[in-house]
């Protein structure tokens, strides 16, 4: 099952997780201030970051990445459109071309799971996208930057 969640630290987390950081904790790992998602279900909008953000397509996903203000103002229309398009598609292959031809998906029992229950899942991943949008939003706008660590 994959966990669709941005959720706060945790002792009790399992599993690879992406944390989203402020700039004054980048450094400083499992912070209270930061966010975390599960490797799994940022796998679904990885690409999205990938192709906007230059630096992070230098081991990105294992490393830390800073996105300014105005690098999020090319990412947050592009998630809200996908999030659109989650509210009109019936299935999973629908998005093939918005998820970046599923290149971002490394598990396929990931694309598997989604395929299955992708009348739960994508009402869930709808909502990862609105919580993420909201904490960029709101931490970008305070800080000017904030960033994301790998796994």
């Amino acid at each position: 099952m994959i966990n669709f969640n941005l959720q706060s630290w945790q002792e009790e987390m399992s599993g690879l997780t992406f944390e989203f950081a402020l700039p004054t904790f980048k450094d400083e790992r499992r912070s209270k201030t930061s966010k975390y998602l599960a490797e799994s279900a940022f796998s679904f909008i990885e690409g999205v970051f990938f192709n906007h953000l230059p630096n992070y397509q230098n081991f990105g996903h294992w490393g830390t990445t800073e996105v300014s203000n105005q690098q999020w103002s090319h990412i947050r229309p592009v998630l809200q459109t996908l999030n659109n398009k989650l509210e009109q598609v019936e299935n999973f292959y629908q998005l093939k071309t918005d998820l970046y031809d599923f290149q971002f998906i490394f598990d396929e029992d990931w694309r598997q799971d989604m395929v299955i229950k992708f009348a739960e899942y994508k009402v869930n991943l709808s909502q990862m996208i609105n919580q993420i949008i909201e904490w960029f939003d709101k931490n970008i706008q305070k800080y000017n930057a904030v960033f994301i660590n790998g796994i």
